[in-house]
């Protein structure tokens, strides 16, 4: 009795154990980005008054992170907000983004207006997308 007892108890020990692995979260998706010469007929301007940008309720679903392989400042727009300047050669910067299970816009134009990138990418729960400007 003791053996069968020890054995059910092992069983769903294992099966609970393998369960919780299911729901690891899935890996990152590497998207390469190639610029466009010219601004890509938008018009998309740096804010000029200094105020604050309200602070939203709902707050990040997916994660969008720049790789800036350029050796350019990049204005960064993510559904037409203005996100801020992105450096030269930096790497793994982060922005939050809160459109589940939509696509979400992005637009990256060089401070000078020379080089362009845009486009859409899906937008799921806990998604992550590391673009990479080239």
């Amino acid at each position: 009795m003791r053996k069968i007892i020890t054995i059910t108890i092992a069983v769903m020990g294992l099966c609970i154990a393998l369960q919780t692995e299911s729901f690891a979260q899935e890996k990152a998706k590497k998207v390469p980005v190639y610029a466009t010469q010219g601004n890509g007929g938008k018009d998309m301007q740096r804010p000029a008054e200094d105020k604050p940008r309200p602070k939203t309720a709902k707050r990040g679903s997916c994660h969008l992170y720049l790789d800036n392989y350029t050796g350019y400042y990049l204005d960064v727009w993510v559904e037409d907000i203005y996100q801020g300047v992105l450096a030269p050669y930096a790497t793994s910067v982060r922005i939050d983004v809160w459109t589940p299970g939509n696509y979400t816009h992005w637009y990256v134009r060089t401070t000078g207006g020379t080089y362009s990138w845009s486009n859409d990418s899906y937008c799921n729960d806990h998604r992550v997308f590391t673009l990479n400007i080239k």
